[in-house]
């Protein structure tokens, strides 16, 4: 009776240590934090990384296991490199290739003179293509880069009818010219053409310069997350009825 008694106080005994170590190293966990490196501001897309732009915040350490398995926690291993895309103020530096270029690979986005090839971040399957449009046909010239825009193409068809009809969903804004306000002040806005660069596959661009060729475009601001929508030709017959 006694031997059975002491075989369960030592093994109730032991259980309740366990817990107790297994509570303590939960909760010391808790307590343990690592360092991470996150951008100082907001660092443009295609903008090489300085010591000035990044500074380190402590964090928990079994959250950051967890959330941010890519996490940078040396400044100097990403000095040098080149982000791909924005990393705004606050928020985490990875060592992710779809956010930035290692350092040891940035030398080739960099030109002769030193410049940032822009060249160099355009997928090998994508082009650009560059559109002159006035500003009813480039939203008012509210585009920014990023942007994703519809191309409408409006042409005049064998019997002297007029018709429109979606060419491209969903394109990327890769580039848009800016304007002085200042030195536009005695211009006509309706007379002011803009320059908005596309980044589009080879054959969208083949269907833009036969557009561009054969009637006019223009562009909608699409702010879908690329939702592709079937949609008729509109002739001007069907307006008018």
């Amino acid at each position: 009776m006694f031997a059975k008694l002491s075989w369960r106080l030592i093994l109730i005994l032991g259980s309740a240590g366990l817990i107790a170590y297994l509570t303590f190293q939960y909760l010391d966990s808790l307590q343990q934090t690592t360092e991470v490196v996150v951008s100082d501001r907001t660092i443009a897309e295609q903008t090489e990384i300085t010591e000035e732009m990044l500074t380190t915040v402590n964090v928990e350490a079994s959250a950051v296991e967890t959330l941010l398995p890519n996490r940078v926690q040396d400044p100097e291993s990403v000095i040098g490199a080149i982000t791909r895309q924005e990393i705004e103020s606050g928020k985490p530096v990875l060592l992710d290739p779809e956010q930035i270029v290692f350092p040891e690979d940035a030398a080739e986005y960099v030109t002769a003179s030193g410049n940032i090839d822009a060249s160099e971040f355009i997928p090998d399957e994508m082009r650009l293509y560059t559109l002159a449009l006035n500003p009813q046909a480039a939203v008012d010239n509210s585009l920014q880069k990023g942007d994703h825009v519809d191309v409408v193409y409006t042409a005049e068809d064998g019997q002297g009818e007029n018709y429109s009809r979606m060419l491209i969903q969903y394109a990327e804004v890769y580039e848009v010219e800016s304007y002085n306000e200042d030195s536009l002040a005695d211009l006509a806005k309706d007379s002011t053409v803009q320059h908005v660069t596309l980044l589009v596959n080879p054959q969208e661009v083949v269907a833009l310069g036969n557009a561009v060729e054969n009637g006019s475009l223009s562009l909608a601001l699409n702010p879908s997350n690329g939702e592709s929508i079937d949609l008729e030709i509109i002739r001007e017959s069907t307006l008018e009825s």
